[in-house]
């Protein structure tokens, strides 16, 4: 018996002809915790992303019509972002203690993220790990642990990479069009900004604060309290001014005349009670 094959349409870096077949794995996302889908090949790590069709499109793939409409999409991404959430657990850290070194079979054989041992065959993973992690022993065996000094090094270089190439990339470019009239600070600070945001969305909720209490934004934050004022302003000119008009305008309203019938409805209904009074429980 034949088992049909099920294709998907996925976009992704080109890779060499003698590549082995992609490993498909499920990690916990580094910022949610939920499992996403991850692809190894050629020694480096990619995320997939799915744009959804809702199943109003299909495929033509060669002489056949794959019915799935979605595009799958993988992207390269540092595996980094991927050990910072899982180390920081890990290490168990407490008020008294900043926790414990781990060797690297510890890490990748672990019982709680079984599909981490895949992550060993990445390119040079162990001076990827030395970026954010105290690292001690020999090269015969190497313990690590998470350090948020270096962490938060790791981090802020990341952001400023993307700052550094924030012009060359319309899409980003783009997303600050608001700032084109404002003076050039209020526009560098937006570049940060977004570059922060870029990178937090890589981040667990305790990180991300952290990374945010490292940068301030005063001239947005101006700009911010500025527009908020002046919609203040504008609805009290309004509540002031036009609201009253419009009160009036509503207390000149005439009533519209009532016919004959609805004379007599409304006289024979006069000093009737509603029917919800006859259910109502009588007072003593």
């Amino acid at each position: 018996m034949s088992v049909e094959m099920q294709q998907r349409i996925c976009i992704g870096p080109k890779v060499s002809q003698n590549s082995e077949n992609p490993i498909s794995i499920l990690l916990p996302n580094p910022s949610s915790g939920l499992p996403s889908r991850y692809i190894i090949q050629e020694g480096r790590l990619f995320e997939m992303q799915v744009v959804d069709t809702e199943g109003l499109r299909s495929w033509f793939v060669g002489d056949t019509v794959q019915s799935d409409g979605s595009l799958y999409i993988t992207t390269p991404i540092d595996p980094v972002f991927m050990f910072i959430p899982i180390l920081d657990i890990m290490r168990q850290k407490t008020i008294d203690s900043e926790g414990r070194f781990l060797t690297i079979d510890t890490i990748f054989e672990s019982d709680q993220y079984t599909s981490l041992r895949h992550l060993s065959q990445l390119h040079k993973i162990e001076l990827s790990l030395a970026l954010v992690c105290e690292v001690r022993g020999s090269s015969i065996m190497k313990t690590f642990r998470l350090d948020d000094d270096k962490t938060m090094k790791w981090l802020k270089q990341k952001v400023e990479l993307i700052v550094n190439k924030f012009e060359s990339v319309p899409a980003l470019v783009e997303s600050i069009a608001y700032t084109e009239s404002l003076p050039e600070v209020c526009r560098k600070e937006a570049i940060v900004q977004s570059a922060l945001r870029l990178v937090s969305a890589y981040l667990s909720d305790s990180w991300d604060a952290k990374l945010a209490a490292e940068y301030q934004f005063p001239e947005l934050d101006k700009m911010q309290s500025r527009t908020q004022l002046l919609s203040i302003s504008d609805f009290g000119k309004r509540s002031g001014m036009d609201l009253d008009e419009d009160f009036k305008a509503d207390k000149e309203i005439k009533k519209p005349k009532m016919s004959v019938g609805q004379k007599k409805l409304a006289k024979a209904s006069a000093g009737m009670k509603p029917i919800s009074s006859f259910f109502a429980k009588k007072t003593a």
